[in-house]
């Protein structure tokens, strides 16, 4: 398949078809060449005309979506251009995933012909089931098969993947087994252990196999992967003995963070070295940091006019790139919009993340404008000077879950920022969960319970110390925080309560748990 139109006809989610003999055969060099050789508006038509596609067989063949398009007056046949389509109204969780019955909402109302149910991790109310069938699985073979070549170069070294996320009912574990399966079956010296999140499974696979190959991919939630890191230096593990790559999901993390975990490894710290991606139950991966994504961020926080020209946000989002034709994206005010053919097919589906799109052509010409010399220090870290020529996704916050104290929005993201602080690092996990309380006066108190590492004690002088730097950051990033700490600064209790936690307490942290990071309810 090294024609590009049977690429990209491939990616025809209609056709009735083997997905998984077509992932064997599909010829993964095209698609490469075709990233770094087409011009961004290449993949912006093509998404386009792909989300109008699935838009109008959903119509048809959605029997939930049929109704809720129905419901609100949308004429099917009167949306003609993506500017038609910014007018259909969004789904989300509310008014559509809890409004239909799990069939309605599958192709010809057939639940029978998906293969898998995975369950979603309920961070936001009642677990939700999300069916994948064998189209699923050859696209997210394809990308996760880009993600290793391109930044782990798994063609080139005998490869020893180590997948640490949680395996049973929830996505994130099955979600990178059965793509990295497919990936192993073509012709890679890749082998596969998957533990899930256990450390010292996790651990024994290291020191029992990493003499049979030459270098080591660990995939995980960030803190798991930390607490591997870390540990396995303490148990007599020479990380940098091998090649060593980290692959995250799930949550995010600071460069700073980045910069520590790379420094414990003993690795010198390079633009393939980690790679963080954006998935969801639902839509599985969305995007994922490319090694041009990495050094955009990285120049946002070394230069805070660079990354004035990118965004007003006080803080730096997430970037990621993602390719149109498999997931398209639009922004509604500060909301990300997907449209999928997914294991259900999704339109216009608001998943309540905050953030923005950008261009490739933006990003280049900001490069281009503030830091001239990006080019040679792209291609002296990365060893490549080729650019996948993809739009940005600027991951901000979720918009529909915070903890509301004060009436100011208390995002996870901004604790995260707070506790990825290097004086922590070495003393914290970066687990974390928050509660508001209410005293007997009802007055709120905002409760935030943060895991200490193995062997680390609690004290009072650390606890302080994170209080006055969480207050900071959130003054600093959170402008409804800041407005409300300065009206109510007389009250005492506007100022978080940190409760710190032995590691893996049974309470808040216990072991193989994903974490949640916002408690709704406390016995």
């Amino acid at each position: 398949m090294k024609n590009p139109k049977d690429v990209l006809a491939a990616f025809d989610f209609s056709k009735k078809t083997e997905w998984v003999g077509d992932f064997l055969k599909f010829d993964i060099r095209t698609l490469e060449h075709l990233l770094t050789t087409k011009p961004e508006s290449f993949w912006l038509q093509e998404g386009e005309w792909r989300a109008l596609k699935l838009f109008h067989q959903a119509a048809i063949r959605v029997p939930a979506y049929k109704d809720f398009l129905a419901r609100h007056k949308i004429r099917p046949n009167s949306i003609c251009t993506i500017k038609d389509f910014t007018q259909v109204p969004p789904t989300d969780k509310k008014n559509y995933i809890n409004a239909y019955p799990l069939e309605k909402r599958c192709w010809d109302g057939n639940l029978s012909r998906l293969n898998l149910l995975a369950i979603s991790s309920g961070t936001t109310g009642e677990p939700k089931f999300w069916p994948r069938g064998n189209y699923q699985e050859f696209e997210a073979g394809i990308i996760h098969e880009l993600i290793y070549r391109n930044s782990f170069d798994i063609e080139k070294y005998r490869t020893l993947l180590i997948i640490g996320f949680p395996m049973g009912v929830y996505v994130s574990g099955v979600a990178t087994l059965f793509p990295s399966l497919l990936v192993a079956s073509k012709n890679y010296n890749m082998s596969i252990v998957s533990p899930g999140n256990n450390k010292a499974e996790v651990l024994r696979a290291v020191q029992n196999l990493q003499k049979d190959f030459e270098q080591i991919i660990l995939v995980g939630h960030p803190f798991f992967i930390k607490d591997v890191v870390e540990t396995g230096r303490t148990q007599g593990i020479h990380w940098s003995q091998k090649r060593l790559h980290m692959m995250f999901c799930s949550e995010g993390f600071n460069e700073t963070w980045r910069r520590y975990v790379i420094a414990e490894t003993g690795q010198r710290f390079g633009l393939r070295s980690t790679v963080s991606t954006y998935g969801s139950s639902e839509l599985l991966l969305m995007a994922h940091e490319t090694p041009l994504s990495i050094y955009v961020r990285s120049l946002m926080d070394k230069h805070a006019k660079f990354k004035e020209q990118l965004i007003s946000t006080s803080w730096i989002p997430s970037v990621f790139q993602y390719n149109p034709v498999m997931r398209y994206i639009q922004q509604a005010g500060s909301d990300l919009i997907f449209t999928s053919p997914s294991g259900l097919p999704l339109i216009r589906y608001n998943l309540h993340d905050g953030g923005s799109i950008m261009t490739f052509q933006n990003i280049r010409a900001t490069l281009d404008l503030q830091h001239s010399s990006w080019q040679r220090e792209l291609h002296a870290d990365s060893k490549s000077n080729a650019l996948w020529q993809l739009p940005f996704v600027m991951l901000g916050s979720r918009t529909d879950q915070t903890v509301i104290f004060y009436a100011a929005n208390i995002y996870p993201e901004h604790i995260h920022l707070a506790l990825n602080y290097g004086p922590y690092l070495k003393k914290l996990t970066g687990k974390f969960t928050m509660h508001k309380h209410y005293l007997k006066n009802l007055d709120e108190f905002l409760e935030i319970n943060v895991e200490l590492k193995p062997n680390m004690l609690a004290s009072k002088l650390l606890a302080k110390s994170i209080e006055s730097h969480v207050v900071q950051r959130l003054r600093e990033i959170n402008l409804e925080y800041l407005d409300m700490s300065t009206k109510f600064a007389h009250k005492k209790n506007i100022r978080p309560v940190i409760k710190l936690w032995p590691y893996q307490h049974e309470k808040h942290f216990k072991a193989g748990l994903k974490p949640k990071y916002i408690i709704t309810s406390m016995k």
